[in-house]
């Protein structure tokens, strides 16, 4: 799926694939054309899933064009377990600095433990540690670093201006209801999911101006996107007002 000129949508909710394990949708994966290289971000769950972001990479006619950076938004499972594939196919894999240890680990701040398959994290190095306010130059193009902590030590947002808009790849931090009637919230399980720092790293992001949202499963938003943003503080808040006064 072809998001903007650039920007593509090379695996996830569009591609329905017969194995969602552990009850979780298969994670988008996006490609962003820059100069001579593309970037991706997130890497989906498995060989199956890579393979078929490959096929998506052919069928838009970008299959001689080297993958240089992977751009992780957080260590869970499904956006960084192929990492290590395509890291060893070239690519430069980039991270948060908090979550970056659990990926050349592969330990539980991967929550492989809340798959039923019987694959394992395979452990990646990580060739850039990134941290809030970075900038990661890749491909000619440059995507500047939010670090949002909460929904894992080290969740980041890689926020990409072009064409005259600006586009932020969220990952789990904040998901886009369905037909983009609102925001979605990160899920609460993970080893490391702190509800404090995620409430803060929401009410930040409320604030943000925002076209194009390219979250790490479901749709994406196209337009107006900082009313996403907006919704999921109103969210989060009506979570802590629904939660036992001993939480």
């Amino acid at each position: 799926m072809q998001i903007t000129k650039d920007i593509f949508l090379i695996g996830g909710f569009p591609y329905p694939y017969t194995r969602s394990v552990g009850g979780f949708k298969l994670k988008n994966i996006y490609a962003v054309r820059g100069t001579n290289a593309l970037v991706l971000v997130d890497t989906g769950e498995d060989e199956a899933q890579l393979k078929l972001a490959y096929l998506n990479i052919e069928y838009w006619g970008l299959s001689h064009v080297p993958i240089s950076h992977v751009l992780i938004t957080h260590s869970h499972y499904p956006s960084a377990a192929n990492a290590h594939a395509l890291r060893k196919a070239g690519a430069r894999i980039v991270a948060g600095t908090g979550d970056a240890e659990g990926i050349e680990a592969g330990d539980e701040r991967t929550i492989s433990y809340a798959y039923t398959h019987k694959e394992k994290f395979v452990p990646c190095k990580v060739d850039i540690r990134v941290k809030d306010g970075d900038v990661v130059h890749a491909a000619g193009l440059d995507f500047e670093v939010i670090h949002v902590p909460g929904h894992s030590l080290g969740s980041v947002i890689y926020k990409l201006v072009t064409e005259g808009r600006t586009v932020l790849f969220t990952g789990d931090t904040v998901k886009v209801a369905d037909y983009c009637s609102g925001a979605r919230l990160g899920w609460t399980g993970g080893a490391d999911y702190d509800q404090r720092q995620y409430t803060e790293s929401i009410k930040r992001i409320s604030k943000m101006d925002a076209d194009i949202l390219l979250p790490a499963d479901r749709q994406p938003c196209m337009r107006e996107g900082w009313q996403i943003l907006e919704n999921a503080y109103m969210a989060v808040k009506m979570r802590l007002l629904n939660q036992p006064a001993d939480q």
